[in-house]
């Protein structure tokens, strides 16, 4: 396996979106077991990575969360997370040039796996874009990617076109299947109902005697 040193790695929580089936209230905000989405997502990153970057067009999220760089949309037009991608990636060439790979994780899926940053290194040859699968279902927002993409991530912006999958198709990528056990570790949550059975989920970790996340 490759040897990758950990300053040249780093993790994007994505939480630009609107939430508009959370009715437009921030979903990063949203608790689940006492803890908001973004800080459960900050702790499961910060067990993995050092270097931390958050996507968010929230002024708030920028005040309350100033121990990290908090990132709006280079992009505006609210474009999904191509836009997000591309804008942690943008800091990365500026603010920390020894960086070669972007982890992205989305705000709204707390119960990824603990070992995905690993996974994916392990699985590593050669390719520009390394995805997380499970079961029939790809993740294209549980990804690394390389940052020499940079440039033709702005155009693809540019041209609109913004679906991961159109994007990826271009360069060499690889996707890792990660086990289903009893619930999906990609579970996110999109609106009120998925919370509530992310907390059931939280529930069932919880009697097993699961470590808090």
């Amino acid at each position: 396996m490759k040897r990758f040193e950990k300053s040249s790695l780093a993790g994007l929580i994505l939480a630009g979106g609107k939430s508009r089936r959370m009715n437009l209230f921030d979903k990063s905000q949203k608790e689940l077991d006492n803890e908001t989405l973004l800080e459960r997502q900050i702790k499961k990153v910060a067990n993995q990575l050092d270097i931390i970057i958050i996507n968010s067009n929230s002024s708030r999220i920028k005040t309350e969360y100033e121990k990290f760089p908090v990132l709006k949309d280079l992009f505006t037009g609210n474009l999904g997370p191509l836009a997000g991608i591309y804008t942690g990636l943008e800091w990365l060439q500026r603010k920390k040039k020894n960086v070669k790979w972007l982890f992205t994780f989305p705000v709204d899926s707390p119960f990824f796996p603990d070992n995905i940053v690993e996974t994916f290194l392990k699985n590593y040859n050669d390719e520009k874009i390394i995805i997380a699968k499970s079961g029939e279902n790809i993740h294209p927002v549980f990804a690394m990617w390389s940052v020499d993409l940079i440039k033709e991530l702005e155009n693809s912006l540019k041209k609109k076109i913004l679906k991961i999958d159109a994007f990826t198709k271009n360069f060499k990528f690889k996707v890792v299947n990660f086990p289903i056990f009893d619930y999906d570790p990609f579970f996110n949550i999109n609106n009120e109902l998925d919370l509530l059975n992310a907390e059931k989920i939280q529930k069932t970790l919880n009697k097993r005697g699961a470590k808090k996340l």
